[in-house]
């Protein structure tokens, strides 16, 4: 087994890295995979992760260009910086959250909101490692799920996203029970979606990933600003996904 290939399968199997940092490792990994053996790794990949859009995205710029596709891939995940700089421009002076997400780290690390609230984020427990992360600029406290979406215990929520489809926003479990405690109580509820996340299909759902309607939150927060769901399911609708790859989200 080639180097590559055996990297691309670590990767597949690895349950740590978020969405854009598992197709940013990946993507110098598919440029530099023998043009035959691509399907097969891009696959391996794709079983690996079906819920994260960015290697969905990914696997169609390869697929479509080779290694210049991977690389320039690697461009359009640049943009989450700018789309977490939107979300810091509205966040409140208190934040819930959940899962453990870069680009919510980093819209935090912006706007330095005096508490942050980290859902416990059961199952996988990213909840602590987040609060770990966030507390270089804010006072943290980690939160039973049960509890946190009970209570609300901020001014705001805001969550990161493996993938907005025309319909939903996929995430770490629980992130629906939160999304919909905010809309009833009138509390405002952020996603964070760099450009990467948009994908027209409907992804595979799997645990600990759920699917959850894009009208139950305030905004989507991207580098082009702070759009609207209906916006947000526009924009996923005209992206382009491979012919290859329609046909792999059928059978997965």
């Amino acid at each position: 087994m080639d180097e590559p290939r055996a990297l691309v399968e670590r990767l597949a199997a690895d349950r740590n890295l978020g969405a854009a940092e598992t197709a940013r490792a990946a993507a110098p990994l598919l440029a530099a995979t023998p043009r035959e053996e691509l399907p097969d790794s891009v696959e391996a990949l794709l079983r690996g992760h079906p819920s994260m859009a960015p290697l969905w995205r990914l696997a169609d710029a390869v697929l479509r260009n080779g290694a210049d596709g991977a690389n320039g891939f690697l461009g359009t995940l640049a943009d989450d910086g700018q789309a977490a700089a939107v979300a810091a421009a509205v966040l409140s002076d208190t934040v819930l959250t959940i899962s453990s997400s870069s680009t919510v780290a980093a819209a935090i690390r912006i706007r330095r909101p005096r508490h942050v609230v980290c859902m416990a984020s059961h199952p996988g427990g990213e909840g602590l490692s987040m609060a770990g992360t966030v507390s270089a600029w804010s006072e943290t406290t980690v939160a039973d799920d049960d509890e946190a979406i009970r209570s609300l215990p901020a001014e705001a929520v805001v969550v990161g996203a493996d993938a907005v489809t025309p319909h939903a926003v996929i995430n770490k479990v629980r992130t629906r029970d939160l999304a919909e405690a905010a809309l009833a109580r009138g509390l405002p509820c952020y996603v964070i979606a760099g450009s990467a996340k948009f994908i027209s299909v409907a992804l595979p759902v799997v645990p600990p990933f759920e699917a959850t309607p894009l009208g139950a939150f305030t905004a989507i927060a991207t580098a082009a600003g702070l759009i609207t769901p209906q916006q947000a399911a526009d924009r996923a609708s005209r992206v382009t996904v491979h012919p290859a790859l329609a046909l792999l989200v059928e059978r997965l």
